[in-house]
């Protein structure tokens, strides 16, 4: 009942989210605040939904079924989402925790702190700029910039969205290794000759964990907000394009794509608990 009643919430301030581009509006230099615009969408919508339908959206001049394009949306989103977490995930514990001891992944750690400082989407912006100039040097396209082009690829758009979750979660499991092993338990286990692997997985990782698994809520949100700009300047067709549709605003398509984004987060987010969680019981409890 709780998770229902969760669920309307989120519903209703989705609409509200999508319902302001109708509600404000500036005329003669003075900001205008009319919710019927927004009330009128969201009472068509709520029909629409009553009907079994999710409605329609204009792609240029041609009206398309929403109820058709949203799970090959959704699923190109899901894909493009869930990747580059498991990404971060993955390398931010190899990197982070197993690998701490070599110099040059220290090293790399350092490069990426200075990295962090700079907002994500100049880094995406910075990204999609050595793409072109890698094109110019080699002739290899592996970007498309043209509007009317989809994406040429799925990987670059991946590995530019990890970066952002990435560079987050290293930098939380090294802050927390560092303070773990400054801990007299992880003495006491090197000082009677446990070996370092042992000692990594069965003391760092399992206090490691808590923070990790906390952090890992807002890394799944970095991603969410940085899917917006790789989604809509690399021309890849997923949810973002109900929301950011060349015919113009429209409201119903808004709700439609804000939903299943919200779903998707959540969804990406208990998978990576779930292979956390396969992870221990295959490698640390076997």
């Amino acid at each position: 009942m709780t998770a229902l009643k969760q669920f309307i919430g989120m519903f209703f301030l989705v609409l509200l989210v999508a319902g302001t581009p109708l509600m404000l509006y500036t005329a003669n230099e003075e900001v205008q605040f009319e919710p019927d615009g927004m009330i009128s969408h969201a009472v068509y919508l709520l029909e629409s939904l009553a009907e079994g339908s999710l409605g329609t959206y204009y792609l240029g001049t041609t009206e398309r079924s929403i109820a058709d394009d949203i799970l090959p949306f959704t699923v190109q989103s899901f894909q493009l989402l869930f990747t580059s977490v498991l990404i971060a995930v993955v390398g931010s514990l190899t990197f982070g925790l197993f690998f701490q001891r070599i110099r040059l992944v220290r090293i790399v750690q350092r490069m990426l702190d200075v990295i962090a400082t700079i907002p994500d989407f100049i880094l995406i912006l910075f990204s999609i700029v050595l793409a072109v100039g890698f094109y110019k040097m080699t002739n290899v396209r592996i970007i498309t910039l043209s509007p009317t082009s989809d994406a040429s690829n799925n990987w670059f758009p991946t590995m530019v969205l990890a970066l952002g979750p990435t560079i987050y979660l290293l930098r939380v499991v090294s802050m927390k290794y560092v303070q773990v092993c400054g801990e007299d338990y992880i003495a006491t286990a090197v000082a009677k000759g446990m070996n370092v692997r042992h000692v990594q997985l069965h003391h760092v990782y399992k206090n490691i964990k808590p923070y990790f698994v906390a952090d890992l809520k807002k890394a799944v949100a970095i991603t969410i907000a940085n899917l917006f700009i790789v989604e809509y300047s690399l021309n890849v067709v997923g949810l973002t394009r109900f929301i950011f549709s060349r015919s113009g605003y429209q409201f119903t398509a808004a709700v439609m794509g804000l939903l299943g984004i919200i779903c998707l987060s959540i969804i990406v987010y208990f998978l990576m608990i779930a292979i956390l969680y396969v992870f221990e019981r295959s490698v640390i409890y076997k």
